[in-house]
């Protein structure tokens, strides 16, 4: 509380002086005044008196200037001068005659009274008297003293009376509501602190006492209503604070649940679905602790039967492997419904889940809750989260936290079977495209390839030879007198003959890392790789060797018994300009002119030799 003082003692002192300072102000002016007074009264009767003198004197001067009798006229004006009020006297006669005479006591002449001397009505002569008003003055200012003294005198009295009167009146009561108010606390209802004495005065005190009375009386309600208001300011402070720290940490939680699900989303996207299982198993325990939840598990349905894919804590006892839902009726009607099933508490189960609160209580479980993994149509799996201790403290943005959890697991679910059914279809469709491609490529009676896939071999072997300086070797194959054979044989013996053929030329074209193809009919073609290029020789040696070997009776074959083949090939180094063509014509001409040499003839060119 800050006190205030109020100087009381400076106050009456400035009244004291104030009502002084006009009291001596009035009192001056009444003494100058009456100074004044007496100056103008003691001046008029000294005028008068000396006119009368000189009206006197001048009579006689008169007489005794008429009648010559200067001695006369001397004590005359002797006798005028010594009156106190007159300075010097001079007599002036028109005759030339002159007498003066000074009164030494006057210092100041300051006033002339002329008049003239006359006998019989002629005028003889001027009587000038010279007056001295200071002494005039002084005379006032002699008899003003005791007047001024009185006047001084009432005014000191006057002022004392004022002063007593005001100190009683207004100090005194002003001085003890001074210290009332010094001594004031608003803090304090009961106190009273304007005494009872000053608040019943019927004057501008009392009026004062009461509006201070007053004032104290609103200070003190408006004291009380703030307090009111602080208490009720301090309950809103305090409720706030904890709505602040509750909305604090519903934020905070959001922001984990959001920063936990946006790490999930990555992980999920860039996980393998083969490790979808041990991704979840690490997210659990984040989950759980969001949750404030003893367990969570992932269950995958087959059927009505749920069985456990990973589960926290592994070492929980009552997580069971497999869980038949088939008599569980109102799971089932959520696994319908494909929504969220929450249990907050599991004696507080109806009658249509008899077995759903028998299973629960056999594992002692007391809340718990379930979300459906699904694909929008059906649920093919469930998250679950459960407590044995404790009740959930459950609300909506936990529930929206798992279904978003589980809503990810089931894009990865619906990810990883669509990808298996991608990779089953891509493999059928690889496998229908490789077997079409055989078919295209292979023939139909001999299983060798056909031109096509040939003369691509032989495109490789020639830019492999080109760029390590290697041969390429070329080779037709052409059964002798074929067409004979199958007029005597027939076709389907024809076809037997050119499938042992082929698997011959097959065998022995593998040995030397060859390709072989047939290219129509009865004829055939070979070409080695360019490391193996220098061998061809060998090679069409062996092929006529093992068809020998076979001994395929042709009765029909004018140069022998048997089935007999003409080779024609061809060995060089291929350039920039050799082609797959021109390897196959050279060939197919050296395999004519063995045929020309009477069959069953190799005829092979090596350009190499040449060159």
């Amino acid at each position: 509380m800050t006190i205030r003082t109020i100087n009381l003692r400076g106050l009456q002192t400035r009244v004291a002086f104030i009502v002084l300072a006009i009291s001596l102000f009035f009192a001056i002016g009444t003494t100058l005044t009456q100074m004044y007074i007496n100056y103008q009264r003691a001046l008029t009767t000294t005028t008068q008196l000396v006119e009368s003198r000189s009206q006197n004197s001048a009579r006689v001067i008169s007489h005794a200037l008429w009648v010559v009798d200067l001695e006369l006229v001397r004590r005359s004006v002797k006798g005028l001068a010594m009156t106190p009020t007159v300075c010097r006297v001079d007599v002036t006669g028109f005759d030339g005659t002159t007498v003066t005479e000074v009164n030494h006591t006057s210092r100041h002449c300051d006033a002339n009274h002329q008049s003239l001397l006359s006998v019989q009505g002629n005028n003889i002569g001027t009587l000038n008297i010279v007056l001295d008003n200071s002494e005039v003055k002084r005379e006032a200012l002699s008899s003003i003293a005791p007047i001024a003294a009185v006047h001084f005198t009432e005014t000191l009295i006057i002022t004392l009376l004022i002063l007593w009167v005001l100190n009683r009146l207004c100090s005194r009561p002003l001085k003890q509501l001074a210290n009332a108010l010094d001594y004031y606390q608003a803090d304090k209802t009961s106190q009273n602190s304007v005494p009872i004495q000053l608040i019943q005065r019927n004057d501008e005190i009392g009026q004062v006492s009461r509006s201070i009375h007053s004032l104290q009386s609103r200070i003190k309600d408006d004291l009380s209503q703030k307090r009111i208001t602080e208490r009720e300011l301090r309950q809103h402070q305090t409720l706030l604070e904890e709505q602040v720290a509750q909305r604090t940490k519903a934020l905070n939680w959001q922001s984990s649940a959001s920063a936990l699900l946006a790490d999930i989303s990555i992980q999920f996207l860039r996980a393998d679905s083969q490790h979808i299982t041990e991704d979840v198993e690490r997210i659990f325990p984040q989950m759980a602790s969001l949750l404030g939840v003893e367990a969570i598990g992932w269950y995958a349905f087959d059927s009505y039967l749920a069985e456990r894919r990973c589960f926290w804590p592994e070492e929980a006892d009552f997580a069971a492997e497999t869980v038949d839902l088939s008599d569980m009726h109102m799971i089932k009607r959520w696994l319908a419904d494909t929504d969220t099933l929450v249990v907050p508490h599991a004696g507080k189960l109806g009658d249509d889940a008899i077995n759903e609160r028998s299973w629960l209580r056999q594992r002692h479980i007391l809340s718990f809750a379930a979300f459906p993994l699904t694909d929008g149509r059906k649920s093919f799996g469930m998250i679950t989260v459960a407590n044995r201790h404790l009740p959930f403290i459950w609300d909506n943005n936990k529930t929206l936290l798992l279904k978003r959890f589980a809503t990810a697991i089931s894009e990865v679910m619906i990810r990883e079977r669509n990808h298996f059914a991608m990779e089953e279809l891509q493999e059928e469709l690889i496998a229908a495209n490789e077997k079409l491609k055989i078919q295209a490529e292979t023939d139909d009676l001999t299983r060798l390839s056909t031109r096509r896939p040939f003369k691509r071999e032989l495109k490789s072997h020639i830019h492999h030879g080109i760029e390590n300086e290697l041969p390429v070797a070329v080779m037709m194959i052409d059964v002798d007198h074929f067409k004979a054979y199958n007029d005597e044989y027939g076709h389907l013996k024809g076809d037997d003959v050119l499938t042992k053929i082929a698997r011959v030329l097959l065998k022995q074209t593998q040995a030397f890392q060859g390709t072989v193809a047939r290219f129509g009919g009865e004829e055939f073609a070979i070409t080695l790789s360019t490391h193996c290029a220098a061998q061809l020789h060998a090679l069409a040696d062996a092929i006529r060797d093992d068809i020998a070997k076979l001994g395929l009776t042709h009765v029909k074959n004018p140069d022998g018994e048997t089935i007999t083949v003409s080779m024609g090939g061809i060995i060089l180094q291929p350039t920039d300009e050799t082609t797959d063509s021109y390897l196959l014509e050279m060939a197919d001409q050296r395999l004519y002119q063995a045929k020309e040499e009477g069959r069953d003839r190799i005829n092979i060119i090596d350009h190499r030799s040449q060159k």
